[in-house]
């Protein structure tokens, strides 16, 4: 039996795919595809498959990863070719090796937000000597924090009438929603717009790429 790590984008219709319903949508391609998958012990046998840092609802990620274990061993570009056929629009299969990091080392993510026009007030906003949220714990208890010290790296570009907004986020035991960032921006700033959210990359505690 062998682990096996694949690296897939979800990006389009796809975001709008739920964790659940991504889970569920995986298996059924690994089944198309015809992949030897081990399954779980006992009355309701179920492929062992595993998602690191899932995705909110509505985010978009470039370089997600799904874990399973076969029970043959199978050529990792065939393997790819075979599952990329089978996932639907807005899905793509990138690669597969072997797993390098256990899911627990992950400590930060990038995420690249995306509005149409201009952030007048950005800089304001990341001067200020606070920058306030509330966060909804599992309880469903409101909690109130400082976003500052959670932003790690903050890089402002343009392109074609739109301001990209690269962030650099805690992620894993105290992981940040980037929708939390935009929130209080917007609260700040009175803007009114949204921001498409994509996650390009998860990191580990020293900066190391999750692999």
């Amino acid at each position: 039996m062998k682990t096996v790590r694949i690296r897939f984008s979800k990006t389009g219709r796809a975001r709008y795919i739920s964790h659940l319903d991504l889970s569920r949508v995986m298996q059924r391609a690994l089944r198309r595809a015809d992949v030897p998958l081990w399954y779980t012990e006992g009355f309701n046998r179920h492929p062992y498959v595993t998602f690191a840092a899932p995705l909110s609802l509505g985010f978009e990620g470039l370089r997600e990863t799904m874990d399973f274990r076969l029970v043959e061993d199978m050529a990792f570009d065939e393997l790819v070719r075979r599952l990329d056929e089978a996932v639907p629009e807005g899905i793509r299969v990138l690669s597969a090796a072997e797993p390098v990091m256990k899911p627990g080392q992950i400590a930060r993510a990038r995420y690249r937000l995306t509005v149409d026009g201009g952030l007048g007030r950005l800089e304001e906003f990341l001067n200020l000597p606070e920058i306030g949220a509330e966060k909804r714990t599992k309880k469903g208890e409101i909690r109130r924090l400082d976003l500052k010290p959670s932003l790690l790296e903050t890089q402002l570009s343009g392109e074609e009438g739109k301001t990209l907004w690269e962030l650099l986020l805690p992620c894993g035991g105290e992981t940040v929603n980037p929708s939390l960032v935009w929130s209080a921006y917007t609260a700040f700033s009175g803007d009114s717009r949204r921001a498409a959210v994509l996650r390009l990359e998860l990191y580990d505690q020293e900066g190391r790429p999750f692999e």
